[in-house]
């Protein structure tokens, strides 16, 4: 059991070590903060997330946006989640432009039904509002836990740390609030499909729709 978490800690360090420096960084949604595929297997999925936050730039002022994003995870080990998100984003009246980002997710705790874990993850989007070109870049940490009700429905909930690096034609602005909270819940359709929404809120106020199938 230590060697395993010790080989858990050392992967997520390498994570977010990763994270930290790329280029690639902005991630909104959490999901549930334990690993949940097995080892070997792969989950894909999809997101829709609708965000509003408050920003600053000398004064404060808020920005809303969307995401639509296809997400793909593999299971490293029983204990260890990697993943990858693409799709398309647009904040304010911007076009819908690219969204890229990578994570992973460590599991640190389990007894029962009881389940804690790490996030860290990053999204990085790219896009034009009238003219103006705007890039935003978030890394995203996480701790937090799940319960499993039944069977088939698990609730999760958390603390994160979210800090975001944005340029609009020069004009830098970052984050208001770092810490928020993350609650969810996932259904299991059937044994291979899954479906489930989260709530972030405090430092942003946002709701994400997911959906996966598993094989």
């Amino acid at each position: 059991m230590k060697k395993e978490l010790y080989r858990s800690s050392f992967i997520l360090a390498l994570i977010v070590l990763i994270v930290s420096v790329s280029p690639v960084a902005m991630a909104g949604t959490v999901g549930n903060p334990t690993a949940t595929v097995a080892k070997g297997s792969f989950l894909v999925g999809a997101e829709i997330d609708i965000w509003k936050r408050d920003m600053k730039n000398g004064g404060t002022f808020d920005v809303d946006g969307t995401k639509i994003l296809v997400k793909g995870t593999g299971g490293i080990t029983d204990n260890i989640d990697v993943f990858a998100k693409i799709g398309m984003a647009k904040v304010e009246s911007s076009d819908m432009g690219l969204a890229v980002g990578v994570g992973g997710k460590v599991n640190v705790y389990e007894r029962g039904k009881i389940k804690a874990g790490v996030v860290a993850q990053i999204l990085y989007w790219s896009g034009d509002d009238s003219g103006v070109d705007i890039d935003i870049t978030e890394f995203d940490l996480a701790f937090g836990g799940s319960y499993d009700v039944t069977k088939e429905f698990d609730c999760y909930g958390g603390l994160m740390w979210s800090m975001i690096d944005g340029d609009a034609d020069g004009n830098d602005f970052n984050e208001d609030d770092p810490i928020g909270i993350f609650l969810g819940g996932e259904f299991d359709i059937t044994p291979q499909a899954k479906a489930g929404v989260e709530l972030r809120l405090i430092s942003e106020t946002s709701v994400t729709l997911m959906a996966g199938f598993a094989f």
